[in-house]
């Protein structure tokens, strides 16, 4: 190899690779629907009310949050209801269930309120209908986890009932859950969550240019253009070069003013948090 080759410094290729990666990318997803959601209340107004229940999704409604997240697992038998664990004990009354393997009764009989507050003693473990009756109407749209393989086709069921699907994002770290998801409903917005670093693997340009392609590559291998992405591992120059490349950059989860301000400066187009109420507060300070 010519020695100029050698020496060439191949990160100066990078905006040409997001270029081309970039166009062909965006004739692959054109099809699928983004929306802006800037305030994400993460579990509902989960800073202040029992994560997945009704009245932590009241309190984000009313905390001016345009989107409201929750997670999703199905019953043993098929009921799609709200939670983030795969086990009842955490949230739902100390005992150690597995959802998955439960019946919708038995779930009923739990509560999903007591753990966070006595104020909230009596919550009820709602189903996901409950919650998109709830959202339905209101200026807060749906923002559903898929927390387990193979029941995507019964979500989107439940959110075709009420004609949900043009405001509803679905997210899922699962990569066959999103495949799956864009497979069967092309029109409803697809999000992929990730969250690990490239760290200690070369300088900090290195490692950007590593992630960049790997999440640029996931992207066009799930057709999705939509990425929520821990905060964390987040820079102005990944976000950039992923903007570059026709990507939506979503992020999870920030409860922190300074950062929020920082994120929005970079071009965060979403941000997950808790407390709805202060990314409003950061919103209307920033106007």
């Amino acid at each position: 190899m010519p020695t100029y080759v050698k020496s060439f410094p191949l990160f100066l290729l990078v905006p040409f690779v997001l270029c081309f990666v970039g166009g062909v990318f965006g004739q692959i997803a054109e099809s699928m629907p983004v929306h802006r959601r800037l305030n994400v209340a993460h579990r509902g107004a989960s800073y202040l009310a029992p994560e997945n229940t009704l009245i932590a999704y009241r309190i984000a409604i009313s905390a001016g949050a345009d989107g409201a997240e929750c997670d999703v697992y199905t019953t043993g038998d098929g009921v799609a209801i709200l939670s983030h664990d795969k086990s009842t004990k955490r949230t739902m009354g100390g005992v150690d269930k597995d959802i998955t393997k439960i019946g919708w009764t038995d779930i009923q009989a739990l509560d999903a309120g007591a753990w966070k507050g006595k104020q909230f003693k009596g919550e009820p473990v709602p189903t996901l209908e409950a919650y998109l009756e709830l959202l339905k109407g209101t200026n807060c749209h749906p923002v559903i986890e898929i927390k387990m393989d193979g029941i995507e086709q019964p979500v989107l069921d439940v959110i075709r009932k009420p004609g949900m699907v043009d405001v509803t994002t679905i997210i899922a770290f699962s990569p066959e859950v999103v495949k799956t998801v864009r497979k069967l409903e092309p029109n409803i917005c697809v999000a992929f969550l990730y969250s690990e670093n490239f760290k200690d693997k070369g300088t900090p340009e290195e490692n950007a240019d590593r992630l960049t392609e790997f999440l640029l590559n996931r992207c066009k291998d799930l057709d999705t253009k939509v990425l929520d992405l821990n905060h964390d591992i987040l820079s102005e120059t990944l976000v950039k070069r992923l903007q570059g490349a026709g990507i939506h950059v979503w992020c999870w989860t920030v409860n922190d003013a300074a950062r929020m301000n920082r994120l929005l400066d970079w071009g965060v187009e979403s941000i997950t948090t808790d407390r709805p109420e202060l990314l409003n507060d950061v919103l209307k300070n920033r106007n």
